[in-house]
């Protein structure tokens, strides 16, 4: 997305979707050296087109002429797709995946989420078209406030000429047996408390980048339909780790399920000092 991706994975199987991932792939991954097309077992591949080339082989050819000076190679795996996309992960710096929107099946196996939360660096879903007209990119703040997903709306807020919207999703408190919490009790200060939390992330993302125009919305209810409900007119969402890990990996998958836009989702295996560092850089 900002010219720093030097070798994708790209997800192949007999899904349609993934014909939207390439297309995503052509368009926003810049002057990409290498992209390797993962596929499954040649035993048991779907062919494809009136010559009978293979999937693999046909999203291969895709890419290339999409990007003619990249080295596009194709990798076979039998047996789970979704854990082969994850091993091959490791040797890209971003893995990109295409889903059905709103019903099962995807180029990961049936579930991105669990590739996506899995995988050793960033992956964006994208969805079966038609998407949306591209509007803000839209990063859901974490708490803590995620550096790497914020480096990484930034630099695609900064290379579309696009706003970037922080977007706060929360919730009250559910009701337990032993009734409800100190913020539940007063709904206004866990209002607030989300409203202070979102107006210091904005107030830091501006003055760190003062050339991208910031929007805060602060939105109430659940987080994962909240945000898939938000950003219907996103360009790209971005999901850092606190939407992604074991806890609340129900937003990512509420979020995947729904949406209409591609997503960008930062995994846990994603952060490491030295990725901060260079993208924050």
């Amino acid at each position: 997305m900002d010219g720093r991706w030097t070798t994708v994975t790209l997800a192949a199987d007999a899904a349609r979707p993934h014909d939207e991932a390439v297309r995503w792939v052509t368009e926003h991954v810049g002057d990409v050296e290498r992209v390797h097309v993962i596929g499954v077992d040649p035993a048991s591949e779907a062919r494809v087109g009136p010559d009978g080339v293979r999937v693999a082989d046909a999203v291969a050819r895709a890419v290339q002429h999409g990007v003619p000076t990249a080295d596009v190679t194709v990798r076979r795996h039998a047996g789970s797709f979704a854990r082969a996309l994850v091993d091959e992960s490791d040797e890209g710096d971003l893995l990109v995946v295409g889903t059905y929107r709103g019903r099962r099946g995807s180029t990961a196996g049936g579930d991105p989420a669990r590739v996506a939360e899995r995988a050793a660096v960033p992956t964006v879903v994208v969805p079966d078209g038609p998407h949306p007209i591209a509007g803000d990119v839209v990063l859901a703040v974490d708490e803590p406030p995620d550096a790497h997903a914020e480096a990484l709306a930034v630099a695609e807020a900064r290379r579309t000429h696009r706003r970037l919207t922080l977007l706060r999703a929360w919730e009250m408190p559910v009701l337990t047996r032993t009734g409800l919490t100190d913020f539940a009790e007063e709904p206004l200060r866990w209002r607030t408390r989300n409203a202070e939390l979102l107006q210091r992330v904005t107030a830091a993302v501006t003055a760190r980048h003062p050339d991208v125009r910031v929007h805060p919305l602060l939105v109430e209810g659940r987080p994962g339909h909240a945000i898939a409900a938000h950003t219907r007119r996103a360009s790209l969402v971005v999901l850092g780790v606190g939407h992604v890990h074991a806890l609340s990996g129900s937003v990512l998958h509420d979020v995947l399920r729904e949406t209409v836009s591609p997503v960008l989702v930062v995994p846990p295996a994603a952060h490491t000092a030295t990725e901060i560092d260079e993208v924050s850089a």
